[in-house]
């Protein structure tokens, strides 16, 4: 049952447990639990129960009585399951004492944890017995959507190690062996048997247990679980002594068990029932594949939601659109501005560029100052008969060249100016008359 709305019925000897659960954003709802007594008032009275509810429930499955159901547990090579489900008639003709038009049947199946052996579990139950409980119900106004064996439905939530599970109802004793997966062995023994005992329960018990010897290995049961309306208890005493383990009741799933309120009777079996998803191929009856119309509450809550989301999407919009919106209306104001003033940008750029050149212009100014600074100093120290015939100056050299009659006093002079660092080069050249040419080179202090 995947469905949100969903109600378990659940048929015991002489009682029937009924549960309508309620599955939301907002969690798990019990909108009602109760054990109805099975009489001929329970169709009218339960669907009295659900029209209290102003909601229909989107699946209601039904677990018929335990005393109608067959279960066998077949094993086969892990090659037959691609034809699992053609073997299925050929098999239900060898195992189940019902004819074809007599019988309806369901069944799961499992692989073994080595991968060698599939496990089927074949469900039947007589045709007459399981159409009359569901033309009941609807005659009531109370829909059923599945037919099922409790046993089989349960074991998902029970089959994880090997468990023993013992159903003890009123005028029934229900045995269920689980593991690997699935539902291995079941048996219902009736109370009104000739020598009925806890003693011959342990021996069925001991019985199941030697015939999945194959599979439960060495280390044999884990667990023992306990549940049903009517309790054995000096059973469960020798039980436990048995397998030496420890008894415990049947535990309520987490989920259903956190939404019962303290007015609720905690009814395990049907709220197991109810907590776990069946394999559609469980199913006894066909899924008439029901339309649920939709309550005005889910209408109510729907359209708020809608609005929330809507308004809730309005203030994101705005709250992420509008900075979006005004970067752009600035970006596009930013833009009709420099088109609008493009011509005062570009003399903006000549001014920039004509500012460039003058500075530039000024350092060549302060040079030339510099250099004929320069030119004066050397000219106040050259002796008089001393003829300057060149001067250069390129990064931090001096050069003077010309004419002296006493070139040999030139370089003593020229250090001693106060921007002259060292004497590079003094060459003196040919004579021509009384003057001597020469060629001195200097470095200026930085």
């Amino acid at each position: 049952m995947s469905a949100k709305t969903t109600m378990c019925i659940l048929f015991g000897d002489r009682t029937v447990d009924a549960v309508f659960v309620d599955r939301s954003m907002l969690g798990i709802q019990i909108r009602f639990i109760e054990r109805f007594p099975r009489d001929e008032k329970l169709f009218e009275a339960l669907a009295e129960r659900i029209s209290t509810e102003e909601k229909t429930p989107a699946r209601v499955m039904l677990c018929i009585p335990r005393n109608a159901v067959i279960q066998r547990t077949l094993r086969y090579p892990a090659a037959a399951r691609d034809e699992l489900e053609n073997m299925i008639r050929f098999e239900a003709v060898r195992h189940i004492p019902l004819a074809e038009e007599e019988r309806l049947m369901g069944w799961s199946s499992a692989d073994t944890p080595d991968g060698q052996q599939v496990v089927l579990n074949l469900t039947a139950a007589r045709r007459g017995e399981v159409c009359e409980l569901v033309t009941q119900f609807e005659r009531a106004g109370v829909p059923i959507d599945e037919a099922l064996a409790f046993s089989s439905v349960i074991s998902p939530a029970l089959s994880t190690v090997p468990t023993l599970l013992v159903l003890a109802d009123a005028d029934h004793i229900e045995l269920g062996l689980y593991g690997q997966d699935i539902l291995q062995d079941s048996q219902c023994i009736p109370r009104s048997v000739p020598g009925f005992s806890p003693q011959r329960l342990v021996a069925a018990a001991r019985q199941m247990a030697a015939r999945n010897k194959n599979w439960l290995g060495d280390e044999g049961i884990s667990r023992i679980l306990t549940a049903g309306p009517e309790p054995l208890p000096e059973a469960e005493d020798e039980l436990g002594t048995a397998f030496g383990l420890q008894v415990q009741p049947l535990d309520i799933p987490e989920a259903e068990a956190a939404a019962l309120s303290e007015e609720q009777p905690s009814l395990a079996e049907v709220l197991l029932a109810a907590s776990v998803v069946p394999d559609g191929t469980l199913n006894l009856i066909e899924d008439k594949k029901r339309k649920v119309p939709i309550s005005r509450r889910t209408l109510v809550i729907s359209a708020l939601c809608i609005l929330l989301t809507a308004e809730l999407l309005t203030a994101y919009a705005l709250r992420s659109g509008a900075p979006w919106l005004q970067r752009r209306k600035v970006a596009k104001e930013i833009q009709e501005m420099n088109r609008a003033t493009a011509e005062i940008q570009e003399m903006r750029n000549l001014n920039r560029t004509f500012r460039k050149q003058l500075v530039q212009l000024e350092r060549i100014r302060e040079s030339r100052t510099s250099t004929m600074e320069m030119l004066k100093a050397v000219s106040e120290v050259l002796p008089e008969d001393t003829y300057l015939n060149g001067l250069s100056y390129r990064e931090d050299q001096l050069t003077l060249k010309g004419y002296s009659k006493e070139p040999d006093r030139l370089p003593e002079r020229v250090l001693a100016l106060p921007f002259v660092d060292t004497l590079n080069t003094s060459d003196i050249g040919r004579k021509e008359g009384e003057y001597h040419e020469f060629e001195l080179s200097v470095s200026l202090r930085r």
